[in-house]
């Protein structure tokens, strides 16, 4: 892939969502439309944005979450979350359920901020 001129978007169809650089474990809290979401990056450093709620007893991952090597904790009963969104459940004998997921958003890294995928642009591509 060629080198994009800096300040500009990745390529069409997404949107700067968050301008400050993220450290690895950090989780920031966003809104993006009428969404919560949060922008988190795992200790490899590739960065995710899903939906802000745990889906086991809603709790904002941004106040009650914790990142976990490459996965996002809910800290009220420790559902952890992939990048992918793919959530389980570990219990002391490491044995690890599937619980419910999250929804997450495509992201990409690109000029010093995240960027999501334009929900609202066309993908005729099929992809």
């Amino acid at each position: 892939m060629a080198d994009r001129p800096s300040g500009g978007p990745p390529g069409s169809g997404w949107i700067r969502l968050v301008d400050d650089e993220l450290p690895a474990g950090g989780i920031l809290e966003v809104s993006f439309g009428d969404e919560d979401l949060v922008v988190w990056r795992g200790e490899s450093g590739v960065p995710c944005v899903s939906e802000a709620r745990c889906p086991h007893q809603w709790s904002h991952l941004a106040h009650q979450g914790a990142v976990d090597g490459d996965e996002l904790v809910c800290l009220t009963h420790f559902w952890r979350f992939g990048a992918d969104g793919a959530g389980w459940k570990q219990n002391v004998n490491g044995r690890r359920d599937r619980k419910g997921d999250l929804a997450v958003l495509p992201c990409v890294e690109h000029d010093g901020a995240i960027w999501v995928r334009d929900p609202d642009e066309d993908d005729s591509s099929g992809a």
